[in-house]
């Protein structure tokens, strides 16, 4: 993927930034929030709680996620891997040893997979991580919001090898990321590269496409000790085959992971073009001028019902507040949470010039 970035039309950035900075701020992500579980959406945006310890996935997504950034930027992939798992140098306290040395190897191999993968390509990068602001629109009178304004941040807009140009958009996956899963059909109804189509227009870039750009994460893990009351020896003395006397180093694991990604890299790493069409783009904006709506209901009365399953409650940040009927004073943060100065880190720094 060579590097050729492209200056957008600063008129273009003058008019979004215009739209109103006081404005509160719709991302997708806060909109996937909100769909999800309003109670949710309440504990994150409404009173701008999070959690003092980073996610394992969230963690190992965003390390990720900047060792591709680093290489559409112009490093070479033994420099953006070395950035990218710069914040595994020191274990926290809170850590366990070996397995943020396991993390860290993790998302080393698998950008050094990526990188061996994609080394051929025929994709130019444009632009990387383009912040954007732009109005919410009335559908139907096209008139401005005065609540909010829409923001968010692109990976990347590329050139595709006919000259198209295509929103570049990363995804990390725990599941089948084969060409017949059912994520893609998910994908497909994601109304997130909607937002980003329609935003990547308005800073001045010709995109009528999505490039996806998926990997999974690894399903192997490392081998660990048998118990030594679990071992089982042969009549000469010897371990069990299948048994082992001490833990695979996190080096092995991560040499053995990167063996297995040479070995069947299309079930890592799937690439998929995912077009969007004038009449999907036209009922995005309704949806998003509804559910606006919808939050202006919520806050107006108070209520912030709750989403109860264990597909919602199982990945939840906020579940041992809510789920026990913790009380939460706004503006004091429970043990374990803190209140973020920024409920949009993700869009304190980038390109948006």
């Amino acid at each position: 993927m060579t590097p050729a970035l492209d200056q957008p039309n600063a008129s273009q950035v003058a008019v979004q930034r215009s739209a109103g900075a006081a404005r509160d701020l719709l991302t997708s992500t806060r909109l996937a929030t909100l769909r999800r579980c309003p109670k949710q959406h309440y504990f994150r945006y409404e009173l701008g709680l999070s959690r003092v310890r980073t996610g394992d996935a969230l963690r190992l997504g965003a390390a990720f996620h900047r060792g591709l950034e680093l290489h559409n930027r112009g490093a070479d992939p033994a420099d953006a891997i070395v950035g990218a798992v710069a914040g595994y140098d020191t274990v926290p306290e809170w850590a366990d040893g070996y397995e943020w040395k396991v993390e860290r190897e993790v998302v080393q191999q698998l950008l050094a997979g990526h990188f061996w993968r994609y080394e051929n390509d025929d994709i130019a990068v444009v632009a990387v991580e383009r912040i954007f602001r732009r109005p919410l629109v009335n559908p139907f009178t096209g008139r401005w919001s005065r609540a909010f304004i829409l923001g968010g941040k692109i990976d990347a807009i590329v050139r595709l090898a006919d000259g198209r140009h295509a929103v570049l958009e990363y995804k990390t996956a725990g599941e089948d990321i084969g060409p017949d899963s059912d994520y893609w059909l998910r994908l497909r109804c994601d109304p997130q590269i909607s937002q980003y189509v329609i935003a990547a227009r308005a800073l001045g870039y010709d995109v009528a496409t999505v490039l996806y750009d998926v990997t999974r994460k690894p399903t192997i893990a490392p081998l660990r000790a048998t118990p030594p009351d679990k071992r089982k020896y042969t009549k000469d003395g010897r371990l069990y085959a299948t048994q082992r006397e001490c833990d695979e180093t996190p080096e092995e694991y991560g040499a053995r992971l990167l063996t297995d990604i040479g070995e069947r890299p299309d079930y890592y790493f799937q690439r998929r073009e995912v077009p969007r069409l004038e009449d999907e783009l036209a009922e995005f904006q309704a949806e998003l001028w509804q559910q606006a709506k919808q939050l202006l209901d919520a806050r107006r009365h108070g209520r912030w019902f709750r989403n109860i399953h264990r597909f919602t409650c199982g990945t939840c940040e906020f579940a041992d507040l809510c789920l026990n009927g913790v009380r939460v004073v706004p503006g004091t943060a429970p043990s374990g949470f803190q209140i973020l100065s920024d409920v949009h880190p993700e869009l304190s720094a980038g390109d948006d010039q």
